[in-house]
């Protein structure tokens, strides 16, 4: 559980009082506790639940799976959670008033310190484009809906996962509105069938992850109704024992082996599919645990674990900051010694926290005067947040904004069935076909083509014909078959217009070769349907042949401009940091960057496109010359300018210089064939 249950609710549950029905009272804390009445087993599985996020993030070598650290929390959430709740509804105490206030005075407090420290930082330590994101991710936390917002933002375009300061706080409001729903279901639903409800509504919220994951990942990951399954498990095992159907099991066996699976599990498994089976196991392995009966004395050597136990909701708070504010200043990653050392920043903050906000706030008292206090100071800090907005500079913002070419969905046709709607001019004879690439190398087309050009573009999705990239986060299997599809249409409209001679295609090529985007898969369409297949050079270059070839067939010719070189990391924010003042980290000190880097990050790709060329597939335009002029160092800003608004996009401003320079609307038209 990420917010631990205050000591007070923990020492009554200790009272071994039988209900009038002869049950035991729920006894989650029965058997070993430390001086505050806390069981032990439940502490040392909250430190292992916290050490495992503490290594993910801080990305320890060897440990993919640490993310499941959070899993284990939510089971042993709705395990407490529950318990309280059945307690006191049996004894005929329950009120809604006071559960909420024991929740507010557990989370607020902590919470809610975390986010004024950081967003005190954050101005400071963000560029314009990350603080804007933060603003809205800092309303979403103080409102309990911050997995809403960060799933709003978990498109192509928004800044890395890992330059988000309140990305962790997606849980906290997940458990919050866990906490919302669960006493009205129990306290709605008769005694006898408590357990059976949280039965169905946990193997419902299980059926529907995993009906979903595939399709739908990102809501899967962060909505209640997909991850309620998890902190439900908890809720079961409770009731459970509430009923006495389940009393204290020693399963000395069953226990170890489920103590191996979680040391084990984060060893073995990485992000792809989750939520899911390791996800399951995990849950189920935390579930068993947490039956009492585990004979787990005090004994010395737990006492440091326990110890992380007990402050394990402000370490989960504070670490990610400190973390996600290092990923920020350092352009590319973070040094494993730099995150070894920013694990005394952690460990002081956490201390001071739980010692001088945690602890102290236990027991204050939650009134109407209290809650307008903390509904106050969450507006005043979002509103002050909102008004430095305007304060921080904005320098390059608005070259690092999505550059979409002329649109960010363009189709072969549109509702009224003209063919290529996004198009520069009536008539236009080159098609520039291809993902967000295509997108950015748009406006450079337009200037240096006369007859200007049409775009059929969509994220992620390269011109080839029969493969789509597919992994287990944005790009579905229902994606990728939309996106083969989507080509499919393209090739069929093109046929279809007569003025068009030229098609461009373009991508980073990147999603479609091993090596480069970790998780992706490609989706290959085959006789027998479609087949999922690792990343393969031949199954692209084959592809690329496939495309070429119906292309000509359809009486025009083609050209594939490559990729502009990139060393591999976000080369536009690099410039915008440095541009806006912000303090950033590069080995070279500058964002611009050697052609032997390029060379190095871009080697699989290369290889592709050495093929193409060697085999006569396509002709193949590169950007090289433009951007990198003297043939060893390449530029990020000319003249003031950003050539690039991220990894490798070139902005608005950088196509139209490198189309410019390259004559690339017409050089790309003498060259296809």
């Amino acid at each position: 559980m990420l917010a631990e249950t205050g000591q007070s609710d923990m020492m009554k549950l200790a009272e071994p009082k039988r209900s009038k029905g002869g049950e035991m009272p729920f006894p989650v804390e029965r058997g070993p506790t430390t001086p505050h009445g806390l069981r032990v087993d439940i502490q040392l599985l909250r430190a292992l639940a916290i050490l495992l996020v503490l290594a993910q993030h801080a990305r320890v070598p060897f440990l993919p799976g640490g993310f499941l650290g959070v899993d284990i929390f939510f089971v042993v959430s709705g395990y407490l959670m529950t318990g309280i709740i059945a307690r006191e509804l049996d004894e005929g105490r329950f009120r809604f008033s006071g559960f909420f206030a024991r929740r507010a005075r557990r989370l607020l407090p902590a919470s809610f310190a975390t986010l004024a420290v950081t967003a005190v930082l954050a101005p400071f330590l963000l560029d314009h484009d990350g603080y804007r994101d933060f603003v809205a991710q800092l309303a979403g936390s103080f409102g309990f809906v911050s997995n809403f917002v960060l799933w709003r933002q978990s498109d192509y375009f928004s800044s890395a996962a890992a330059l988000k300061p309140l990305l962790h706080m997606w849980s906290l409001s997940l458990e919050e509105q866990y906490y919302v729903v669960l006493p009205m279901l129990l306290w709605a639903c008769p005694k006898r069938w408590r357990f059976w409800l949280g039965v169905a509504l946990t193997v419902a919220s299980l059926a529907l992850c995993l009906l979903a994951r595939a399709n739908f990942p990102l809501p899967t990951f962060y909505l209640l109704p997909t991850r309620a399954w998890e902190l439900g498990l908890g809720s079961v095992v409770a009731l459970l024992v509430r009923r006495n159907w389940l009393g204290e099991r020693r399963w000395p066996v069953l226990r170890l082996g489920c103590v191996l699976l979680l040391a084990t599990i984060p060893l073995l498994v990485d992000e792809q599919g989750h939520p899911g089976i390791a996800a399951l196991s995990v849950c189920l392995a935390t579930a068993v645990l947490l039956v009492p009966g585990c004979d787990l004395a005090q004994r010395g050597w737990l006492r440091p674990f326990v110890a992380i136990g007990n402050r394990s909701y402000s370490m989960y708070l504070v670490h990610w900051p400190v973390l996600a504010f290092a990923n920020n200043v350092f352009i590319s990653p973070v040094p494993g010694w730099v995150n070894a050392l920013l694990m005394v920043p952690i460990l002081i903050w956490t201390e001071l926290q739980y010692r001088l906000v945690e602890q102290p706030f236990r027991t204050m008292r939650i009134g109407f005067r209290e809650v307008v206090f903390f509904v106050l100071l969450a507006l005043g800090i979002t509103g002050a947040s909102a008004a430095a907005l305007t304060l921080v500079p904005n320098r390059f913002a608005a070259d690092r904004a999505p550059n979409i070419g002329l649109g960010e969905d363009c189709p072969a046709s549109g509702p009224d069935g003209k063919l290529f709607p996004c198009r520069s001019a009536p008539s236009p004879r080159t098609l520039v076909w291809g993902d967000s690439f295509a997108m950015a190398i748009a406006d450079g087309m337009i200037e240096t083509t006369p007859d200007g050009i049409a775009q059929a573009a969509l994220s992620m999705c390269g011109p080839f014909l029969g493969i789509a990239p597919v992994d287990d986060a944005k790009h579905s299997p229902v994606w990728a078959r939309q996106c083969i599809e989507r080509n499919d249409a393209v090739l069929a409209a093109l046929k279809r217009d007569p003025r068009l001679d030229t098609i461009v295609i373009t991508s980073p090529l990147s999603q479609y070769v091993p090596d480069m985007h970790e998780g992706y898969d490609t989706l290959i369409r085959t006789p027998s349907g479609m087949v999922r297949q690792p990343a393969s050079d031949v199954t692209l270059v084959s592809a690329i042949a496939r495309t070429a070839a119906a292309v000509r067939a359809a009486g025009k010719r083609i050209v594939l401009i490559a990729p502009p070189p990139a060393p591999g990391y976000d080369l536009g924010r690099c410039a915008a940091r440095l541009a806006q003042g912000r303090p950033s980290r590069i080995s070279s000190g500058r964002c611009d960057f050697a052609t032997s880097d390029y060379r190095r990050f871009r080697k699989p790709v290369l290889g592709v496109l050495s093929q193409l060329q060697d085999r006569g597939i396509v002709p193949v335009l590169y950007l090289d010359r433009a951007i990198c002029p003297d043939g060893e160092h390449c530029e990020v800003t000319r003249n003031g300018q950003l050539l690039y608004r991220d990894e490798a996009h070139l902005s608005a401003t950088g196509s139209r210089i490198v189309g410019h320079q390259l004559n690339i609307g017409m050089r790309a038209r003498s060259i296809a064939r």
